[in-house]
């Protein structure tokens, strides 16, 4: 039977290093592409279905909670590996009023809590990225597939974020 790919994509265990280094820089480069933008332009969505830069954020902000937590479930796991629970992201943007809180002190969350971890995770000898825990919907994910993918979520993140300042630009000529 053919192996399922991983929504994660494929960590390569030596590239996890560079990995860290980009997991690292996300909240600088967040903190960039928020400045001076007014709380109309925060809030504005380029449709009822797309989230706005502010809901962005604090899904960015949340989604670090989770993992980070999911980490160091498989850095403190011993020899059973964790469950990673999954969760429904536009439930929680939704139950939680992402629109109307605030995306400076969810920026700040996000960039402690990337500190904190860089931290741990440049701490870690190379094996401790082998490790792995089991999500619920994904399978086994290894510490360094957890990594490059919260690499890969802020990135993403990023650029949509640029895509809907760019959506403003275009309404506004």
């Amino acid at each position: 039977m053919a192996k399922a790919k991983n929504p994660f994509g494929d960590a390569d265990e030596r590239a996890f290093k560079s990995d860290i280094g980009r997991y690292a820089s996300a909240p600088q480069k967040l903190e960039l592409a928020l400045e001076k933008l007014s709380d109309a332009k925060l809030r504005w969505k380029p449709n009822p279905k797309q989230w706005s830069i502010r809901e962005i954020v604090l899904h960015l902000a949340d989604s670090e909670v989770i993992a980070v937590a999911r980490m160091n479930l498989v850095i403190a796991s011993g020899d059973k590996p964790p469950t990673l629970a999954a969760y429904d992201q536009d439930l929680l943007a939704e139950r939680l009023r992402y629109n109307a809180q605030d995306e400076l002190l969810a920026l700040s969350l996000f960039k402690a809590l990337r500190k904190h971890q860089t931290a741990i995770l440049k701490s870690l000898p190379d094996e401790a990225f082998e490790k792995f825990g089991l999500h619920e919907e994904r399978g086994k994910l290894t510490l360094a597939e957890l990594v490059a993918h919260s690499a890969n979520h802020a990135e993403a993140h990023l650029r949509q974020i640029e895509r809907v300042k760019e959506a403003l630009k275009e309404m506004e000529r």
